[in-house]
């Protein structure tokens, strides 16, 4: 598990995320739960199995390093494409809600903020289990 200690927090951070928000109704904070759940143990299953194909061959081969980059910026895209998607939909909704400027300018801010912290994230999580040498 402590392989998966990123993997965990930034799953669970975006689900937090998505069951503290009042925007969503029940049924779509069920629907982020269930993918995200359903995407961790996908996620899990494949990165170990990969990883124990290939555990006690001496020089890794490429074939190694192929698979599991290419399975990782797979898992990457499928995790942080649709959070994105939800930060969108709710600086729009915080968008819709103010009057003043100044708090539409702060949403703005906040919103490319938080595409700046996905692409970190993204950077990050490829650069941690889908490293390429």
């Amino acid at each position: 598990m402590q392989n998966f200690t990123l993997f965990v927090s930034v799953v669970g951070t975006i689900v937090l995320i998505a069951m503290i928000t009042p925007y969503f109704n029940w049924w779509v904070k069920s629907l982020v739960v269930i993918y995200y759940g359903s995407l961790s143990f996908m996620f899990i299953h494949k990165y170990t199995t990969i990883n124990d194909t290939y555990k006690d061959i001496a020089p890794v081969p490429a074939a190694y390093w192929e698979e599991n980059s290419q399975w990782v910026w797979i898992a990457s895209n499928l995790i942080f494409w649709p959070f994105g998607i939800i930060l969108l939909y709710l600086s729009y909704r915080g968008f819709q809600r103010v009057q003043t400027l100044p708090a539409k300018i702060f949403i703005a801010s906040g919103l490319l903020l938080g595409a700046l912290l996905i692409l970190f994230f993204k950077f990050v999580f490829n650069l941690e289990y889908g490293y390429r040498p």
